[in-house]
């Protein structure tokens, strides 16, 4: 990983889903990078509008205090978000006026994104659902699993080159998740983020909460753009936005296997 640029964040955003996006206006003669935000926590959560280049929020909608919200995507012209431990999510128009409830028929949510089609959700288990957007009914599932080991805590979600992205809870990995199979085709390491803020007195440890927030650049919509390779990566409470490039270790470089699973799989408990 080699960071890019980074660009300023709301430090009190409890980020929890990220999707990059363009807005212009009536004749298309101007046009900003905005991020799609949801935020989260009791009496905090949100879904905003986000322009990139100045962390401003252009636009918000609050949720009532018994809403904790979690991932969110645009599929077409609707935003969607997903709530945590109670199944509830909702359908938002793009400018954020318009909030139809929706069961999600999931015990939980964590993560969301989609693949043109379906959305694609985690719930904290190693479960991947693909759910219809009309109906909310699952119209498939895998498991995601690495050499057999099971991976839990997909929280944020992103499609990518026609694999499923999605990092770990508690830990500075991205899986690269085959979406036929759920197996694991590779790891990205992210190490430094959060410590450099600190070392730079951006924020203090107390302050920050993990890495949660991961967008693809694109054109317009969620098409990942293979000309830019443009990933953008926050965490809760951070007060920056990462714009990296995904590279490979240099050879003879890559770390063994048995640190991936140190660093990378999640640990053996419940939640």
């Amino acid at each position: 990983m080699r960071v890019v640029a980074d660009y300023p964040h709301d430090p009190k955003a409890f980020t929890q889903g990220l999707q990059f996006d363009r807005e212009c206006d009536d004749d298309n003669k101007t046009c900003f990078d905005i991020f799609w935000e949801s935020t989260g926590l009791n009496g905090r959560s949100s879904i905003r509008q986000v322009e990139l280049a100045t962390g401003t929020v252009r636009r918000q909608r609050d949720f009532p205090y018994e809403h904790f919200g979690e991932g969110s995507t645009r599929l077409g012209d609707t935003l969607y978000m997903i709530t945590w431990r109670t199944g509830q999510g909702f359908k938002i128009s793009l400018d954020l006026q318009q909030v139809e409830p929706i069961d999600t028929g999931l015990g939980d949510g964590w993560g969301l994104t989609n693949d043109g089609t379906h959305l694609i959700a985690s719930e904290s288990s190693q479960v991947i659902h693909w759910l219809d957007p009309d109906t909310m009914q699952e119209v498939r599932r895998i498991q995601v699993t690495d050499r057999g080991h099971p991976i839990r805590w997909l929280n944020e979600l992103e499609v990518v080159e026609g694999e499923l992205w999605g990092n770990v809870w508690q830990t500075e990995c991205i899986a690269r998740v085959d979406m036929q199979t759920g197996l694991v085709k590779g790891w990205i390491h992210l190490h430094g983020l959060r410590e450099g803020l600190i070392r730079q007195g951006l924020a203090h440890d107390r302050e920050m909460d993990v890495l949660n927030g991961m967008a693809a650049g694109v054109g317009v919509g969620i098409a990942y753009d293979p000309s830019t390779r443009r990933l953008f990566l926050t965490g809760k409470l951070w007060p920056r936005v990462f714009e990296v490039e995904v590279v490979p270790f240099p050879e003879g470089q890559a770390p063994p296997l048995s640190a991936v699973d140190r660093l990378c799989w999640p640990p053996h408990t419940n939640f």
